[in-house]
């Protein structure tokens, strides 16, 4: 919920930043614009500001990407939070049941992996190496959103289309109201892995998941292990 006073300016300047930090290459001030709705002079004052301070840096054809700053402030906040440090030993344990392990937290209407590996992955590659991921299609993101009133979900979706939902915002709410009465997200497909998720934290600010050949049956069983792991992350 939005304060009274919003400052506007801080608002937009920090949806450029994440704009410019999760887009995977250099952005123009008008893709950037296209991107958020806004003006694209008052991207271009807002990006040049970014870029004195080092968040952002301008290539040699005038396009915006990650700064040395950015860098800094990902490190000090990954430092400070210390959800990393508290959780890899615990998602690595995860890796004995031969599946994919992944670790995220919600932005908006997506999902930042913090982890996301399996067996064979090198941890250094296992970390934050998946950009965002749309929260409806994604069992860490559904875990999350039910964290949510239905008010703020169909706030988030307002006029957007809602992937793996063609029905819109009442279908997700449908799928979400089964994940608050289970505790958990569970998403099966019969062409790919099944993946189930589980919140971390108290309050929860994060979620852990398994994916791979599970059945109906070990549904329930690897629930129990998600859990047992949450609650290790919490006690660190």
């Amino acid at each position: 919920m939005l304060p009274r006073q919003p400052n506007e300016s801080l608002i937009d300047g920090l949806a450029c930043l994440q704009a410019v930090a999760s887009s995977g290459k250099p952005l123009g001030v008008r893709e950037v614009a296209r991107l958020l709705n806004l003006e694209p002079t008052r991207v271009h004052r807002l990006l040049k500001t970014l870029s004195h301070l080092g968040i952002t840096s301008q290539t040699p054809d005038k396009k915006y990407a990650p700064g040395p700053a950015m860098h800094v402030l990902a490190a000090q906040s990954i430092f400070a939070s210390g959800l990393i440090r508290k959780s890899l030993p615990h998602l690595e344990a995860l890796l004995q049941y031969g599946m994919t392990v992944a670790y995220g937290v919600l932005w908006k209407e997506n999902v930042s992996y913090l982890y996301h590996g399996g067996p064979g992955i090198p941890v250094e590659q296992a970390l934050g190496r998946l950009g965002l991921h749309p929260a409806s299609t994604s069992s860490i993101g559904l875990v999350l959103l039910s964290l949510l009133k239905d008010s703020e979900i169909r706030q988030i979706y307002k006029g957007k289309e809602i992937l793996g939902y063609p029905e819109g915002v009442n279908q997700l709410l449908q799928k979400i109201c089964e994940i608050r009465k289970q505790g958990y997200a569970v998403i099966h497909s019969p062409k790919s892995n099944t993946t189930i998720a589980v919140t971390v934290g108290n309050p929860p600010h994060s979620a852990i998941a398994l994916s791979g050949k599970i059945s109906s049956v070990d549904a329930c069983r690897y629930y129990k292990i998600l859990k047992d792991t949450a609650s290790k992350i919490e006690t660190e």
